[in-house]
Protein backbone atom coordinates (compact mmCIF):
# COMPACT_ATOMS: atom_id res chain seq x y z
CA UNK A 1 0.00 0.00 0.00
CA UNK A 2 2.81 2.32 0.37
CA UNK A 3 4.76 1.78 -2.31
CA UNK A 4 1.25 2.25 -4.47
CA UNK A 5 0.93 5.68 -2.66
CA UNK A 6 4.21 6.94 -3.66
CA UNK A 7 3.51 5.61 -7.15
CA UNK A 8 0.61 7.64 -7.32
CA UNK A 9 2.52 11.01 -5.41
CA UNK A 10 4.91 10.57 -8.73
CA UNK A 11 2.56 10.73 -10.91
CA UNK A 12 0.68 13.39 -10.16
CA UNK A 13 3.52 15.79 -9.34
CA UNK A 14 4.69 14.85 -12.50
CA UNK A 15 1.41 15.63 -14.28
CA UNK A 16 1.48 19.23 -12.13
CA UNK A 17 5.09 19.74 -13.62
CA UNK A 18 3.59 19.52 -17.02
CA UNK A 19 1.14 22.00 -16.83
CA UNK A 20 3.52 24.34 -15.47
CA UNK A 21 5.83 24.00 -18.25
CA UNK A 22 2.62 23.85 -20.88
CA UNK A 23 1.01 27.06 -19.94
CA UNK A 24 1.34 30.64 -18.46
CA UNK A 25 0.13 32.41 -15.42
CA UNK A 26 -2.21 35.12 -15.70
CA UNK A 27 0.34 37.42 -13.91
CA UNK A 28 3.23 36.65 -16.85
CA UNK A 29 0.37 37.11 -19.99
CA UNK A 30 -0.38 40.48 -17.94
CA UNK A 31 3.52 41.36 -18.09
CA UNK A 32 3.99 40.17 -21.54
CA UNK A 33 0.72 42.17 -23.13
CA UNK A 34 2.16 45.36 -20.92
CA UNK A 35 5.45 44.90 -23.21
CA UNK A 36 4.07 44.36 -26.36
CA UNK A 37 1.99 47.86 -25.86
CA UNK A 38 5.36 49.88 -24.87
CA UNK A 39 6.62 48.58 -27.44
CA UNK A 40 3.94 49.19 -30.32
CA UNK A 41 3.40 52.86 -28.63
CA UNK A 42 7.55 53.83 -29.27
CA UNK A 43 7.72 51.77 -33.03
CA UNK A 44 3.85 54.74 -33.37
CA UNK A 45 6.00 57.55 -32.32
CA UNK A 46 9.07 56.83 -34.13
CA UNK A 47 6.83 56.08 -37.88
CA UNK A 48 4.32 59.05 -36.92
CA UNK A 49 4.50 60.79 -40.52
CA UNK A 50 7.03 58.29 -42.41
CA UNK A 51 4.87 58.22 -45.55
CA UNK A 52 4.08 61.37 -45.85
CA UNK A 53 8.08 62.70 -45.20
CA UNK A 54 8.91 59.94 -47.60
CA UNK A 55 6.57 61.37 -50.35
CA UNK A 56 8.42 64.61 -49.46
CA UNK A 57 11.80 63.22 -50.55
CA UNK A 58 10.21 61.57 -53.70
CA UNK A 59 8.98 65.29 -54.28
CA UNK A 60 12.57 66.71 -53.65
CA UNK A 61 13.61 64.18 -56.14
CA UNK A 62 11.13 65.00 -58.84
CA UNK A 63 11.64 68.52 -58.21
CA UNK A 64 15.67 67.88 -59.10
CA UNK A 65 14.35 65.71 -61.97
CA UNK A 66 12.47 67.95 -63.67
CA UNK A 67 14.58 70.86 -63.49
CA UNK A 68 17.77 69.17 -65.08
CA UNK A 69 15.26 67.68 -67.69
CA UNK A 70 14.05 70.86 -68.78
CA UNK A 71 17.62 72.40 -68.88
CA UNK A 72 18.66 69.00 -70.70
CA UNK A 73 16.06 69.68 -73.54
CA UNK A 74 17.35 73.10 -73.80
CA UNK A 75 20.75 72.01 -74.35
CA UNK A 76 19.87 68.87 -76.66
CA UNK A 77 17.40 70.82 -78.56
CA UNK A 78 20.09 73.94 -79.25
CA UNK A 79 18.34 76.64 -76.51
CA UNK A 80 14.94 75.71 -77.40
CA UNK A 81 12.75 75.19 -73.97
CA UNK A 82 9.65 72.47 -73.71
CA UNK A 83 6.64 74.36 -74.83
CA UNK A 84 2.54 73.18 -74.25
CA UNK A 85 2.79 73.92 -70.50
CA UNK A 86 -0.04 74.02 -68.43
CA UNK A 87 -1.44 77.93 -68.29
CA UNK A 88 -3.06 77.33 -64.89
CA UNK A 89 -6.27 79.22 -65.61
CA UNK A 90 -9.43 79.01 -67.85
CA UNK A 91 -10.93 80.90 -70.61
CA UNK A 92 -13.97 82.13 -70.62
CA UNK A 93 -14.92 81.34 -74.62
CA UNK A 94 -12.33 78.36 -75.17
CA UNK A 95 -10.27 80.93 -77.46
CA UNK A 96 -9.81 84.13 -75.50
CA UNK A 97 -6.91 84.31 -72.86
CA UNK A 98 -6.58 87.98 -72.06
CA UNK A 99 -9.36 87.91 -69.22
CA UNK A 100 -8.64 84.24 -68.08
CA UNK A 101 -9.30 83.44 -65.12
CA UNK A 102 -8.87 80.97 -61.72
CA UNK A 103 -10.88 77.71 -62.78
CA UNK A 104 -11.19 76.74 -59.18
CA UNK A 105 -9.63 73.30 -58.49
CA UNK A 106 -5.96 74.69 -58.27
CA UNK A 107 -5.28 73.91 -54.78
CA UNK A 108 -3.24 76.58 -54.34
CA UNK A 109 -4.29 80.27 -53.11
CA UNK A 110 -4.02 82.70 -55.81
CA UNK A 111 -3.44 86.21 -54.28
CA UNK A 112 -1.19 84.72 -51.69
CA UNK A 113 1.78 82.88 -53.53
CA UNK A 114 0.54 83.45 -56.66
CA UNK A 115 -1.58 86.11 -58.52
CA UNK A 116 -3.29 86.48 -62.00
CA UNK A 117 -0.95 88.86 -64.30
CA UNK A 118 -1.15 90.26 -67.95
CA UNK A 119 1.63 90.03 -70.38
CA UNK A 120 2.09 91.97 -73.16
CA UNK A 121 3.41 90.76 -76.70
CA UNK A 122 6.83 91.59 -75.79
CA UNK A 123 6.71 89.06 -73.13
CA UNK A 124 5.01 86.22 -75.87
CA UNK A 125 8.43 87.42 -77.66
CA UNK A 126 10.93 86.13 -76.03
CA UNK A 127 8.65 83.15 -74.41
CA UNK A 128 8.18 81.97 -78.62
CA UNK A 129 11.87 83.01 -78.71
CA UNK A 130 12.77 80.47 -76.08
CA UNK A 131 11.14 77.63 -77.99
CA UNK A 132 8.08 77.84 -75.40
CA UNK A 133 5.09 78.86 -78.13
CA UNK A 134 1.94 77.93 -76.42
CA UNK A 135 0.29 77.46 -73.02
CA UNK A 136 -2.65 75.05 -72.50
CA UNK A 137 -5.79 76.63 -70.73
CA UNK A 138 -9.08 75.27 -69.62
CA UNK A 139 -11.96 75.89 -71.92
CA UNK A 140 -14.95 76.26 -69.95
CA UNK A 141 -17.52 75.95 -73.29
CA UNK A 142 -17.02 72.46 -73.54
CA UNK A 143 -20.06 70.55 -73.33
CA UNK A 144 -20.73 67.29 -72.48
CA UNK A 145 -21.36 66.04 -76.37
CA UNK A 146 -17.70 67.14 -76.56
CA UNK A 147 -16.49 63.57 -74.91
CA UNK A 148 -18.29 60.34 -73.52
CA UNK A 149 -18.72 60.21 -69.94
CA UNK A 150 -19.14 64.25 -69.29
CA UNK A 151 -22.73 64.17 -68.56
CA UNK A 152 -22.15 63.22 -65.16
CA UNK A 153 -25.06 65.63 -64.39
CA UNK A 154 -27.94 65.58 -66.61
CA UNK A 155 -28.90 69.16 -66.16
CA UNK A 156 -25.49 70.03 -66.83
CA UNK A 157 -24.29 71.05 -70.16
CA UNK A 158 -21.06 72.92 -69.37
CA UNK A 159 -19.09 70.43 -66.87
CA UNK A 160 -15.86 72.31 -67.28
CA UNK A 161 -16.73 75.72 -65.77
CA UNK A 162 -15.44 76.69 -62.91
CA UNK A 163 -18.59 75.97 -61.40
CA UNK A 164 -18.88 72.19 -62.13
CA UNK A 165 -15.25 71.44 -62.90
CA UNK A 166 -14.57 70.03 -59.39
CA UNK A 167 -17.89 67.85 -59.59
CA UNK A 168 -16.54 66.59 -63.35
CA UNK A 169 -13.34 65.82 -61.51
CA UNK A 170 -14.83 63.48 -59.07
CA UNK A 171 -17.91 62.13 -61.08
CA UNK A 172 -16.94 57.94 -61.15
CA UNK A 173 -18.82 58.50 -64.95
CA UNK A 174 -15.71 59.81 -66.45
CA UNK A 175 -12.00 59.33 -66.92
CA UNK A 176 -11.26 62.97 -66.32
CA UNK A 177 -8.87 63.29 -63.37
CA UNK A 178 -7.11 66.67 -61.71
CA UNK A 179 -3.86 66.40 -63.09
CA UNK A 180 -4.49 65.97 -66.46
CA UNK A 181 -7.87 68.79 -66.54
CA UNK A 182 -5.39 71.04 -69.40
CA UNK A 183 -5.17 68.04 -71.64
CA UNK A 184 -7.70 68.21 -74.76
CA UNK A 185 -11.24 66.34 -74.41
CA UNK A 186 -9.85 63.79 -76.96
CA UNK A 187 -7.63 62.91 -73.53
CA UNK A 188 -10.20 63.26 -70.83
CA UNK A 189 -9.31 66.51 -70.21
CA UNK A 190 -10.88 70.06 -70.71
CA UNK A 191 -7.93 72.13 -72.56
CA UNK A 192 -7.23 73.86 -75.52
CA UNK A 193 -3.81 74.58 -76.81
CA UNK A 194 -3.76 78.53 -77.21
CA UNK A 195 -0.28 79.73 -79.54
CA UNK A 196 1.01 82.60 -78.48
CA UNK A 197 1.64 86.02 -80.78
CA UNK A 198 4.53 88.09 -80.51
CA UNK A 199 2.24 91.06 -82.07
CA UNK A 200 -0.71 90.19 -79.89
CA UNK A 201 -1.47 93.68 -78.48
CA UNK A 202 -4.29 93.10 -76.05
CA UNK A 203 -1.95 90.71 -73.91
CA UNK A 204 -2.93 86.91 -72.32
CA UNK A 205 -3.41 86.15 -68.73
CA UNK A 206 -0.89 84.15 -67.18
CA UNK A 207 -0.48 83.15 -63.45
CA UNK A 208 2.71 84.84 -61.57
CA UNK A 209 4.83 84.37 -58.71
CA UNK A 210 4.01 86.49 -55.86
CA UNK A 211 5.87 84.64 -53.09
CA UNK A 212 8.75 86.67 -53.14
CA UNK A 213 12.52 86.37 -54.78
CA UNK A 214 14.14 85.29 -51.64
CA UNK A 215 12.56 82.26 -51.45
CA UNK A 216 13.21 81.26 -55.01
CA UNK A 217 16.93 82.38 -55.26
CA UNK A 218 18.00 83.22 -51.59
CA UNK A 219 18.89 86.19 -52.25
CA UNK A 220 17.28 89.12 -50.38
CA UNK A 221 15.17 91.76 -51.94
CA UNK A 222 15.63 96.05 -50.46
CA UNK A 223 12.37 96.84 -51.87
CA UNK A 224 9.19 97.59 -49.90
CA UNK A 225 7.22 95.60 -52.74
CA UNK A 226 7.36 92.58 -54.40
CA UNK A 227 6.74 94.66 -57.75
CA UNK A 228 8.64 97.63 -57.12
CA UNK A 229 10.65 99.19 -59.97
CA UNK A 230 13.22 96.93 -61.36
CA UNK A 231 11.74 93.55 -59.42
CA UNK A 232 12.38 90.71 -61.49
CA UNK A 233 8.38 89.26 -62.62
CA UNK A 234 8.34 85.65 -62.14
CA UNK A 235 5.35 83.46 -64.43
CA UNK A 236 4.33 80.17 -63.44
CA UNK A 237 3.50 77.44 -65.30
CA UNK A 238 2.35 73.54 -64.38
CA UNK A 239 3.84 70.66 -65.93
CA UNK A 240 1.29 68.57 -67.02
CA UNK A 241 1.25 65.65 -69.69
CA UNK A 242 0.57 68.35 -72.20
CA UNK A 243 3.99 69.15 -72.47
CA UNK A 244 6.66 68.73 -75.29
CA UNK A 245 8.44 67.98 -72.08
CA UNK A 246 6.70 64.68 -71.86
CA UNK A 247 6.89 63.79 -76.08
CA UNK A 248 8.82 60.53 -76.02
CA UNK A 249 9.61 61.12 -80.12
CA UNK A 250 11.17 64.14 -79.21
CA UNK A 251 15.04 64.35 -78.58
CA UNK A 252 15.45 65.02 -74.84
CA UNK A 253 11.92 63.90 -73.68
CA UNK A 254 11.43 62.72 -70.43
CA UNK A 255 9.19 59.41 -69.76
CA UNK A 256 7.05 59.80 -66.84
CA UNK A 257 4.92 62.75 -65.92
CA UNK A 258 5.80 63.58 -62.11
CA UNK A 259 2.78 64.18 -59.48
CA UNK A 260 2.45 65.65 -56.86
CA UNK A 261 0.35 63.53 -54.59
CA UNK A 262 0.04 66.55 -51.34
CA UNK A 263 -3.42 68.06 -52.47
CA UNK A 264 -6.37 66.53 -52.96
CA UNK A 265 -8.16 64.47 -55.20
CA UNK A 266 -9.95 67.23 -57.27
CA UNK A 267 -7.35 69.48 -56.77
CA UNK A 268 -4.25 70.04 -59.63
CA UNK A 269 -1.30 67.69 -58.49
CA UNK A 270 1.47 68.95 -60.61
CA UNK A 271 5.10 70.43 -59.98
CA UNK A 272 5.28 73.93 -61.42
CA UNK A 273 8.04 75.92 -63.88
CA UNK A 274 8.60 79.26 -62.10
CA UNK A 275 10.41 81.63 -65.49
CA UNK A 276 12.20 85.06 -65.06
CA UNK A 277 10.05 86.63 -68.27
CA UNK A 278 11.14 90.42 -67.21
CA UNK A 279 10.98 93.36 -64.41
CA UNK A 280 8.38 95.72 -63.07
CA UNK A 281 8.21 99.06 -64.37
CA UNK A 282 5.18 100.84 -62.72
CA UNK A 283 3.31 98.55 -61.66
CA UNK A 284 0.94 98.92 -58.72
CA UNK A 285 -0.39 95.58 -57.62
CA UNK A 286 2.44 92.77 -59.44
CA UNK A 287 -0.48 92.46 -62.48
CA UNK A 288 0.72 94.66 -64.81
CA UNK A 289 3.64 96.95 -66.03
CA UNK A 290 6.15 93.93 -67.32
CA UNK A 291 9.20 94.83 -69.18
CA UNK A 292 10.48 91.75 -71.09
CA UNK A 293 13.79 90.04 -70.03
CA UNK A 294 16.28 89.46 -72.59
CA UNK A 295 15.23 86.04 -72.38
CA UNK A 296 12.95 83.23 -70.90
CA UNK A 297 15.01 81.84 -67.96
CA UNK A 298 14.03 78.85 -65.60
CA UNK A 299 14.57 79.85 -62.01
CA UNK A 300 13.13 76.89 -60.35
CA UNK A 301 10.36 74.17 -59.60
CA UNK A 302 8.03 74.47 -57.04
CA UNK A 303 5.48 71.87 -55.92
CA UNK A 304 1.88 71.60 -56.13
CA UNK A 305 1.36 73.84 -53.27
CA UNK A 306 3.81 76.75 -54.25
CA UNK A 307 6.59 75.14 -51.92
CA UNK A 308 10.48 75.57 -53.16
CA UNK A 309 12.80 72.14 -53.05
CA UNK A 310 13.85 74.17 -49.22
CA UNK A 311 10.78 74.41 -47.72
CA UNK A 312 9.72 70.43 -49.22
CA UNK A 313 13.42 69.49 -47.42
CA UNK A 314 11.82 70.69 -44.04
CA UNK A 315 8.62 69.11 -44.55
CA UNK A 316 11.24 65.89 -44.87
CA UNK A 317 13.49 66.28 -42.20
CA UNK A 318 10.60 67.32 -39.88
CA UNK A 319 11.72 70.94 -39.79
CA UNK A 320 8.76 72.40 -41.16
CA UNK A 321 5.81 70.92 -40.27
CA UNK A 322 3.13 71.87 -42.98
CA UNK A 323 2.53 67.82 -44.18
Amino acid sequence: MHVFTEKLKAILENKKQRRNQDGFTLLELLVVVAILAAIAGTATIALKDTDARASAAAHVAMMDELNKGIRTYRILKKNELPSRFDSLLASADGSTVSTAADPGMLGFDLGVDAIIGTVDDEVEAIMIDGGLTSLMYIDQTVADTDQEGYDFDSSVTTPCDAANIQSLINSRKNAVVAGNIFMTPEANGCGFEFPLNSTDTTGIQVVLWNGGTERLTGVPSAATNFWDDGEIVYMITGIGPSSTLFNVNELGGMTTVPIYRHVKADEYGRFMAVWNIGTYSGSSDGTTGIDAGEQLELVAIVDGALDTKEEELGEWDGTRNTI
